[in-house]
C-alpha cells in the first residue's frame, strides 16, 4: 500500500513539475456555498481572492432596478472577509466577471458608455482590464467583440480565446455563442460556435482552459426554464450538448457555472446564492455514462484539467495603462 501510494505521489509529481498550486482548501470552496452573488462568480488561480458581482444599494431611476456591481473578497485565516467595491467601478452596470486562468486579466460585462461617448450604451458590452500586482489597470472596450448588438459573459481559455454570447445577425436563436482567437492586443473577427447553439437562449458559460469542455446554461423558451448544459471537444469539434441532470431542478434558473482553479469545483448560482459541487459529483449521471457507451461522448476525449495546472498567455501585454489600487470607496 506504501509502495503504491509513494509511485502515485512521484507520477503526481512529475506531472505537475512547473506547476502552480491554486492557493484553496476545499474548505474554503465549501465556505462559499450560501454566499449572495448575482451573475458573477470568478477565484484568482493563485492569489487567495475572488471577484462576484451582486445589485447593489444603487438604484437606476430609468427602471427602478439596482445597478449591478463587481465586488472583491479576500481569503484571510478567518475565512473570505466582506465585499468590497472594485476601483475599475462604474455609475452604470458592471457585472459577470471573469478572471482568466493566468491570473492576468478579468473580463465582464457593462452598459457603462463606450469611447468617446457620455451615455450608457443601449446593449451590454464586453470589456477587460489588466491585473498587474494587486491592482486593475484602466477598463479596455473591446473594440474587435463589440458591436451594436448584446456582447456579454465572457469567458477565456488558458490560450486567450474569447468565449461569449450575443444577438448580432446570423445566429440560431435569441442568444448565441461566438469565440474569438487572440491577435496581438486584440482579437479575431468572432466566429459562430454552431455545435452549441440552438433556437433557444444560450448565456452563462465557463470553458475549460485547455478547450476540453464547456459548461453552459441555455434559457428553454417553451418550459421558462434554465438548466446547465455540458459538451466536449473532440478533435476540434464540439459535441452535441448534454443537459448535467444531476444539477439541473425543475423551476429553478442555474445561473454562472464556474470552474474552480484546477477543475475540481462547479460553482453555479441558485436564488441568488452560490452553490457548490465536485465535478466528479455532477458527471456521476447516467444519462451522460449512457451517451459516453453510445459513442455520442468519449470519455477519453473528456478529462478534468490535471489539479493544480496552471497556464500562461502565449502573448504578452503590450499596452501603456494606469495601474490603479484594487479597492475603492462606494459612491455616495
Amino acid at each position: 500500500m506504501m509502495k503504491s501510494t509513494l509511485i502515485s505521489c512521484l507520477f503526481f509529481l512529475t506531472l505537475c513539475a512547473g506547476c502552480t498550486v491554486p492557493p484553496y482548501s476545499r474548505q474554503d470552496i465549501e465556505k462559499l456555498n450560501g454566499l449572495a452573488v448575482g451573475n458573477g462568480i470568478s477565484l484568482h488561480p493563485t492569489e487567495k481572492w475572488m471577484l462576484i458581482s451582486r445589485p447593489s444599494e444603487f438604484t437606476n431611476k430609468a427602471n427602478g432596478k439596482p445597478f449591478y456591481k463587481i465586488y472583491f473578497l479576500e481569503l484571510g485565516e478567518d475565512g473570505w472577509g466582506e465585499p468590497q467595491t472594485v476601483s475599475f467601478e462604474s455609475r452604470f452596470n458592471d457585472y459577470h466577471p471573469i478572471i482568466s486562468s493566468d491570473g492576468r486579466w478579468v473580463y465582464f460585462n457593462s452598459d457603462r458608455p463606450p469611447p468617446g461617448e457620455i451615455l450608457p450604451a443601449e446593449k451590454m458590452n464586453v470589456w477587460r482590464v489588466a491585473v498587474r500586482s494587486k491592482a486593475f489597470s484602466t477598463p479596455e472596450y473591446l473594440t474587435d467583440i463589440n458591436t451594436e448588438h448584446h456582447e456579454s459573459y465572457p469567458s477565456v481559455t488558458g490560450e486567450g480565446v474569447l468565449y461569449f454570447n450575443s444577438d448580432r445577425p446570423g445566429g440560431k436563436g435569441s442568444m448565441d455563442f461566438y469565440r474569438a482567437s487572440p491577435i496581438g492586443n486584440g482579437f479575431s473577427a468572432p466566429e459562430l460556435v454552431t455545435a452549441l447553439n440552438s433556437a433557444d437562449s444560450e448565456n452563462d458559460l465557463t470553458i475549460d482552459p485547455l478547450e476540453r469542455f464547456v459548461v453552459f446554461n441555455r434559457y428553454l423558451f417553451d418550459t421558462n426554464e434554465v438548466d446547465l448544459f455540458i459538451s466536449n471537444n473532440q478533435g476540434g469539434s464540439w459535441t452535441a450538448p448534454v443537459p448535467l441532470d444531476k444539477i439541473n431542478q425543475a423551476d429553478v434558473w442555474e445561473l454562472t457555472p464556474t470552474l474552480s482553479p484546477g477543475g475540481t469545483y462547479l460553482l453555479i448560482e441558485v436564488d441568488g446564492k452560490i452553490q457548490v459541487s465536485l465535478m466528479d459529483d455532477v458527471l456521476e449521471q447516467q444519462s451522460w455514462k449512457d451517451r459516453r457507451q453510445d459513442g455520442q461522448l468519449r470519455s477519453s476525449g473528456f478529462e478534468l484539467p490535471s489539479p493544480h495546472f496552471q497556464l500562461s498567455h502565449p502573448f504578452s501585454l503590450q499596452l501603456n495603462i494606469q495601474l490603479i489600487p484594487y479597492l475603492s470607496v462606494q459612491l455616495p
